[in-house]
């Protein structure tokens, strides 16, 4: 009987061969705790006009901190399901959709302020990356259950 331990090189090989397939999940972790992580720095970012609506709901910090947690744990999510034997693809589901709302409620704010700036170039796209990070982790969860008929 094999061991699903989280332990040894199978697991390195199991994230590296997982990587590739869910690396704009990755990229878009990594980009949630570097907002955060730019709020947290000394400089004020919300005194920008197009941080208008922002401060009505968060304090720089408390966002920051919130985006820089949050973009933490979904890389822990998907270090866990990468280093799984048999995957967990409703973590990355679950992940994905807090992440388009997190990408759409910054988009929100943003359009909520009045300024136009690159952000609308940008936000909205990752909001839909993120559905689309959503289906293919949800379709993942399809195939392990009709492969294993496990959920």
């Amino acid at each position: 009987m094999e061991s699903a331990s989280y332990t040894g090189p199978g697991m390195w090989i199991r994230i590296q061969h997982r990587f590739g397939p869910r690396m704009t999940e990755w990229i878009w972790a990594t980009i949630m705790t570097g907002w955060g992580a730019s709020l947290l720095l000394p400089e004020p970012v919300f005194d920008q006009p197009s941080f208008a609506f922002f401060r009505s709901y968060f304090s720089e910090d408390t966002l920051g901190w919130l985006m820089v947690c949050v973009g933490l744990l979904r890389i822990i999510g998907l270090v866990i399901n990468g280093a799984k034997k048999n995957v967990t693809p409703w973590i990355r589901v679950f992940s994905a959709g807090v992440g388009f709302l997190v990408f759409g409620g910054i988009n929100y704010c943003f359009a909520s302020s009045g300024v136009i700036s690159t952000w609308i170039a940008i936000y909205p796209m990752l909001a839909l990356v993120e559905l689309l990070n959503a289906y293919r982790a949800a379709h993942d969860a399809g195939e392990n259950y009709a492969v294993s008929g496990n959920q």
